[in-house]
């Protein structure tokens, strides 16, 4: 089968082939060099950073390799995950959950991974500012209480991402607002909203381009795959 054939198989099968975690780097890189299509699909999936998933060559970095590709599968709506300039340098978009202060908010977050990952949690912190009990005025998120090493990234997103809907006042990191919750929520609340307007736009500054991700601030819906 010449690579003409093969650049016309359907969107939904080569998605599902690509996306499976059975799937080495190895293999996913000489795939991206049948066809212009199969690179622009593997792209796509894995990010323009695809040959750093390459350059895992121990265990922690063959961790992370693992723990990328299975966000990428398990991907949740309201959050996406890029590769900056290595595998232990990760950025994270999130859009507020609807119902909440902070919804179709684009908050910007790095995350930087231990070379001990992942005994060590990886540190987090939110590069768009945030009216929020559990997020310091910097951005810093304590993870410490919620990591444990069989942890992925994808889980430790979904308890941050949570704490959008779900703060958590008894145990804070700025108290002040962390009080202001408890006792004037109307005020809270109406703080928070004015944060997303002002600081949680599509228009911020970042390392990635997130335009493909984006549309009118919402996050484009992954490509269903075919049963």
């Amino acid at each position: 089968m010449d690579s003409c054939s093969w650049s016309n198989l359907p969107r939904e099968l080569t998605d599902r082939i690509f996306r499976s975690n059975r799937i080495n780097t190895k293999d996913l890189g000489r795939c991206s060099l049948v066809c212009t299509t199969w690179r622009l699909v593997i792209a796509d999936i894995w990010g323009k950073n695809f040959s750093l998933l390459r350059t895992a060559n121990t265990g922690v970095t063959r961790r992370i390799v693992w723990d990328y590709k299975n966000f990428q599968i398990e991907t949740f709506k309201g959050c996406k995950v890029e590769l900056v300039d290595s595998l232990f340098h990760w950025q994270a978009i999130m859009i507020g959950p609807k119902d909440t202060p902070y919804a179709d908010g684009v908050f910007l977050l790095k995350i930087c991974l231990s070379e001990n990952h992942s005994l060590q949690p990886p540190k987090v912190k939110f590069l768009t500012k945030v009216y929020h009990p559990n997020i310091s005025r910097a951005g810093r998120v304590c993870v410490e209480k919620s990591w444990c090493p069989s942890l992925t990234i994808y889980q430790l997103l979904l308890v941050i991402y949570a704490r959008f809907s779900n703060p958590e006042p008894d145990d804070p990191i700025n108290c002040e607002i962390a009080q202001l919750y408890k006792t004037q929520r109307i005020q809270y609340d109406e703080n928070a909203r004015d944060w997303t307007k002002k600081y949680a736009t599509a228009s911020q500054k970042s390392a990635i381009d997130w335009s493909r991700f984006l549309k009118n601030n919402k996050i484009l819906e992954p490509t269903k795959l075919v049963d």
